[in-house]
């Protein structure tokens, strides 16, 4: 036997015992200065953030206690005044940074070797007080957890040629003008505080940390969060909370859960979403396939306006009121992208007449659930919440465009609603991160979920809206369905090999009723700059038909909100897991979606309808008077 001191008094244990039993025997529990609400969301029993106690005057984990033996002399406190320091400085960082202060001890050797290569000094960098910047509703920027490294910068001009971000040296990282930023988030991908390095790796798998939710490792550069205010939906019993994710999520999501970049986890995503108490889960995908509908049938009213078809070529009946008011400017661009329309918008509007004016899938799907979906269901949708899951920061910044709230629109038309009760048609916009976030807080591990379906109305997709998740798949989607609907017959080969690679720029001619069509597929702002510059000034791509446009590098599936590290590799792996899903889908074309089909006999009638126009198609604003320099 053993004597040692436990809590101030001698405790007698047989030599041996480890003293984390000691602990159990004596019915000692790991004991708080106080609480936070995220204790809630840590379940790890051997958490050595929280659980601590002192063994002989150094703090030691559950890790250690269950290997640590008594001996004779040794003195435990479960509560001392190095255990109250330690707890207060760990639960206040939790509080108010969401994030394991473990993990941001061992991530910042990072910013060692921003000192050991000359970018800061450490006892300096402790010393500023700058006050955060924020670009809403999407991205903030921590100067406290800088390295000045100016990554961010160089990306913003160099990759995406917008400018937003300069260097100050008292400052350091500074946002010039938000008018310019265009919520792409390829600065948080720049951020090297942001990537996990290898001794975050090793420690969150030694100690089981994986699931843990504040276990990833903060940015500089990162999202504004919006995990919480969907908790609160979700736990609101008034609420009936449904839920959208983009196609690129099926390639990426596993990442945040210790699966292959490229893993499809489709079926396991709509199960976990269901587990995390969402009452109808739903698929962008199927509102991918709208848009084609929707941006398709405008762009064969475009050819006809301008000329290049006639209506007799047709193999449907044109509607004059449509072709009356579609605006015929050519080539017609793409606007799902949110960054690629902000971009627009701000640097070239005198291009805003060659947008199409088709909503993105994501607020397509957010005003036909609030409307279709709320009717068919009996839900009033003043109850209804709508939570869109993106690869993209830039979604938060389009959900909060005022001109999104249609399904508002039609509910007042209808006199269900007042003037006072608007509300929009997306509430809240999650990141592919923050969504696994939002799992890990319900103890919900991704990799371990069964195969399921979506929900009935909104949840059926074909191969073409899975692949909007990619550089070239809009323009690959949309060409299915086009060429399918103008000349009467499919096309022999669904896929354009030329469309799908990740060069920056991409070009490839069809043939319509004997007629060369040329588009074209830019992704990465500053390749989109090069084309909006030709198409301004009568270029080459000024005679060109149907351009598609994404914000970020690979498309939405390197969108800002993906998981990190996003790079070529990853970026590759997820398209390879995009188009395998394309090929194994039965149906492969949009306008061949069974839902799809249903909702426009029971509710919009036709593409471009009255009612689909108010619905899904949108406008566009000249914001390039908000400049700074304007």
């Amino acid at each position: 036997m053993v004597v040692v001191k436990l809590d101030g008094k001698d405790v007698e244990v047989e030599e041996g015992t480890t003293v984390y039993e000691l602990l159990q025997k004596e019915g000692k529990t790991f004991w708080r200065p106080f609480e936070v609400p995220q204790l809630e969301f840590i379940r790890n029993e051997d958490c050595p953030l929280i659980n601590i106690v002192e063994v002989d005057g150094r703090i030691a984990n559950p890790k250690i206690l269950k290997g640590l033996k008594v001996k004779e002399g040794m003195v435990i406190n479960t509560n001392s005044k190095l255990i109250e320091d330690k707890l207060t400085e760990r639960l206040n960082w939790l509080k108010e940074k969401e994030e394991c202060y473990l993990v941001r001890l061992l991530q910042e050797f990072v910013a060692c070797e921003a000192e050991n290569g000359g970018l800061i000094s450490m006892e300096e960098r402790q010393k500023w007080e700058i006050d955060p910047w924020i670009s809403l509703p999407s991205i903030l920027h921590d100067p406290k957890l800088c390295v000045r490294c100016q990554n961010c910068i160089e990306t913003c001009k160099t990759v995406q040629s917008v400018e937003a971000l300069a260097f100050d040296e008292e400052k350091g990282v500074v946002l010039v003008d938000e008018a310019r930023c265009a919520r792409c988030g390829q600065c948080i991908h720049a951020c090297p505080m942001g990537k996990e390095i290898g001794a975050v790796k090793v420690f969150k798998k030694w100690f089981e940390c994986e699931l843990c939710p504040y276990s990833r490792p903060l940015g500089a550069i990162r999202e504004i969060d919006n995990v919480k205010e969907v908790w609160e939906a979700l736990k609101d019993p008034e609420k009936f909370v449904v839920v959208e994710f983009a196609p690129a999520l099926r390639a990426s999501l596993g990442e945040e859960f210790g699966m292959e970049p490229g893993t499809l986890v489709t079926g396991k995503i709509y199960a976990a979403l269901r587990r995390a108490g969402f009452d109808r889960v739903w698929d962008t995908n199927f509102a991918a396939d709208l848009t084609i509908m929707e941006e398709g049938t405008e762009l064969i009213y475009r050819l006809v306006k301008a000329g290049i078809i006639s209506k007799d070529e047709l193999p449907f009946e044109v509607d004059e009121e449509v072709l009356e008011e579609v605006n015929s400017t050519l080539p017609q661009f793409t606007s799902c992208s949110p960054g690629w329309i902000k971009f627009c918008e701000t640097f070239y509007p005198e291009l805003i007449p060659h947008l199409s004016s088709a909503k993105s899938p994501q607020q397509m799907f957010g005003a036909v659930a609030k409307t279709y979906a709320a009717e068919k269901l009996g839900i009033d949708p003043r109850k209804m919440v709508v939570v869109s899951i993106m690869p993209c920061t830039a979604k938060k910044f389009e959900r909060n465009r005022d001109e999104m709230c249609d399904a508002f629109k039609y509910w007042l038309e209808k006199g269900v609603v007042s003037e006072d009760e608007k509300f929009p048609d997306i509430d809240y916009v999650l990141t592919t991160r923050e969504c696994a976030k939002l799992l890990k807080m319900a103890g919900i591990n991704l990799a371990e979920m069964p195969d399921e379906g979506p929900d009935p109305l909104l949840g059926q997709y074909t191969g073409a809206a899975t692949i909007f998740g990619r550089t070239g798949g809009v323009m690959e989607a949309a060409l299915r369905t086009a060429y399918e609907i103008i000349t009467g017959k499919p096309l022999e080969k669904l896929e354009f090999e030329e469309l799908g690679t990740l060069e920056g720029v991409k070009t490839a001619t069809i043939k319509l009723n004997g007629k060369e069509i040329k588009v074209a597929v830019a992704h990465g702002l500053s390749n989109a700059r090069k084309i909006c510059e030709s198409v301004k000034n009568g270029g080459e791509f000024a005679d060109y038909t149907f351009i598609e446009f994404m914000a970020c590098p690979g498309g939405c599936i390197g969108g800002g909100g993906q998981p990190i590290p996003t790079n070529k590799e990853t970026i590759k792996a997820r398209v390879d897991a995009l188009n395998t899903d394309d090929r194994q889908l039965p149906i492969r074309k949009s306008h061949e979606n069974p839902e799809i089909k249903q909702i426009y006999e029971d509710f919009l009638k036709k593409p471009v309808s009255k009612l689909a126009h108010h619905l899904l198609h949108t406008h566009y604003f000249d914001r390039s008077k908000e400049l700074k320099s304007a």
